[in-house]
């Protein structure tokens, strides 16, 4: 009996296993992949979070978080889908929490489960404007929050929720 098929097929198993953890390992790549947009160049201290799993037939949602400098805001803001933008209700809050603290009720959200985000700056994060937007990855939605840090700095939070 030939026993050379078993081990193609077991190769290329672990081919595809090596090449979804390599993938995943970069938080970029992640985040790019699971939101369905680019990342500016200058997107750093990318943090990621999720519930379950992206292609489950159950609730779940990913959010990350990122520094990006204001130059890049422009084309960053131009590959968005957006359906409506809202101004805070409030001049300040905690962007490492959900947005109930700061953003008007709206049909999109980051939901209270995401709360585990490294502090990566040093200055007052500022609340600026919220973006409910079609999800470009398949999901139901995308959720924008931009948050302006000192000098020539932004922060953004985004949310992809599926049902």
């Amino acid at each position: 009996m030939n026993k050379r098929p078993a081990w193609t097929i077991g190769g290329i198993f672990v081919g595809i296993l090596a090449f979804i953890w390599f993938r995943g390992s970069d938080p970029r790549s992640r985040a790019e992949h699971d939101h369905g947009i680019r990342l500016p160049s200058s997107a750093h201290h990318i943090q990621r979070r999720a519930d379950g799993l992206r292609f489950s037939f159950i609730d779940h949602g990913i959010v990350t978080m990122f520094e990006m400098n204001t130059n890049d805001l422009p084309a960053f803001i131009a590959q968005l889908r957006i359906q409506s933008r809202r101004e805070p209700i409030r001049p300040s809050g905690d962007v490492t929490r959900h947005g109930y603290n700061v953003w008007p009720d709206t049909s999109t959200f980051v939901p209270g489960n995401y709360s585990r985000f490294k502090r990566t700056w040093s200055s007052e994060a500022v609340p600026i404007e919220m973006l409910s937007c079609s999800s470009p990855a398949g999901g139901d939605w995308l959720h924008v929050e931009l948050w302006r840090l000192e000098g020539q700095a932004m922060l953004v939070k985004m949310y992809t929720d599926w049902n």
